[in-house]
């Protein structure tokens, strides 16, 4: 792992774990001049003309901001993504993917960079870099709005999902570094953006260090990722590595199936049904029509809500796999039938797990199958 030295803003790398140093870490959305990990491990003996255009660009600059705000706050290190992988050696940056999860959990603070939405005006109540003494100045939070706070890029984009939910603590910037609060104080803003419920952001928050995998269903947690997403489709399943705990080989240009990967490796570890509580394209023409076993997209997991594995069944049901056939799973069917196909056999198999939402309390999600 490499991290940054924060007063001299040069590269130093860790390759045993025990010796990491207490490190901030910074989560924000890249833009069109992010300082790749070339160009800042060489900026320091560039020449005076190349070291002044790097340091004018914005991503050097982001850079620049969260190792004063991690010296003000007593860490050495900081660890940003932009600069801090070789993203042209495939082996680290597969490592760094299957780490990163743990990197920022690990941080002992995140500093989140929403740059693209502004605080209010608010006299007294900004936080700012100086730059005539190079020292950062806490003061107290400014205020922003709920609506605005809503707009930032920051809550649409798939990697970030994992930057708000792995640090046990978050600090949010908006645009000039002007702070307006924490993950634990933003909680209830957080949970209606992001449609993440309070009690998952609290069980990620200080007071709840580590976080539990198995506290939240497969299908909640799906659902996280519903509505983000990432310039490259793979991101869309690599971004859930960590929030699900599994690791595997990054392929990129196999387009969708990464997708179909990561839910293999969830379901060799969980018996969690909820993995199949996702919802198909709606058979507008009332026919059955032949899917995957598994969801093409986190977006499938939109409408699927919390739920929770039926007690009497987690950990002691009929182990399922995967075959060369499909999913070998043992389930209780019932007769259904099909409108607009009554003479189509089909039936719903039953998963054992339930809803949690007040009005769908003994509920469970079913799948309409065929012979």
């Amino acid at each position: 792992m490499r991290l940054i030295h924060a007063a001299s803003l040069e590269l130093q790398r860790f390759d045993n774990d025990l010796q990491l140093p207490a490190y901030s870490i910074l989560s924000h959305t890249w833009g069109s001049d992010e300082v790749n990990f070339e160009r800042f491990r060489n900026l320091h003996s560039a020449s005076p003309a190349t070291r002044a255009h790097v340091e004018n660009t914005i991503g050097y600059r982001k850079i620049w901001h969260a190792c004063q705000l991690a010296l003000l706050d007593g860490y050495t290190h900081v660890w940003v993504d932009t600069c801090c992988i070789d993203k042209t050696s495939s082996a680290e940056l597969s490592e760094a993917i299957n780490s990163m999860f743990w990197w920022y959990r690990r941080a002992n603070v995140c500093y989140a960079y929403l740059d693209d939405v502004d605080a209010e005006d608010t006299p007294g109540s900004i936080d700012i870099v100086d730059s005539k003494d190079g020292k950062a100045k806490h003061t107290t939070a400014a205020s922003i709005s709920k609506e605005t706070l809503s707009h930032a890029r920051w809550f649409t984009r798939g990697w970030t999902l994992q930057e708000l939910i792995a640090p046990s603590k978050v600090l949010f910037y908006v645009k000039e570094w002007r702070y307006i609060g924490s993950k634990e104080s933003k909680t209830v803003e957080l949970a209606d953006i992001t449609g993440i419920s309070e009690q998952a952001l609290r069980y990620t928050s200080v007071s709840n260090r580590y976080f539990n995998q198995d506290q939240m269903s497969i299908a909640e947690k799906m659902g996280w990722m519903a509505r983000r997403s990432t310039t490259r489709v793979e991101d869309l399943a690599y971004s859930l590595l960590g929030i699900f705990g599994v690791n595997m080989p990054l392929l990129y240009g196999e387009g969708p199936n990464a997708f179909v990967r990561l839910q293999e490796e969830i379901m060799r570890d969980s018996d969690d049904h909820s993995l199949f509580a996702w919802s198909s394209p709606p058979p507008y023409d009332g026919h059955v029509r032949p899917i995957h076993g598994f969801a093409q997209s986190p977006s499938r997991f939109a409408n699927s809500g919390a739920m929770f594995a039926n007690p009497y069944v987690a950990g002691g049901g009929e182990p399922y796999a995967l075959t060369n056939k499909g999913i070998r799973i043992q389930l209780r069917i019932l007769p259904y039938k099909i409108t607009k196909s009554p003479s189509l056999p089909t039936f719903l198999a039953i998963l054992e797990c339930s809803y949690e939402h007040k009005s769908l309390q003994g509920y469970r999600p079913g799948i309409i199958i065929k012979r």
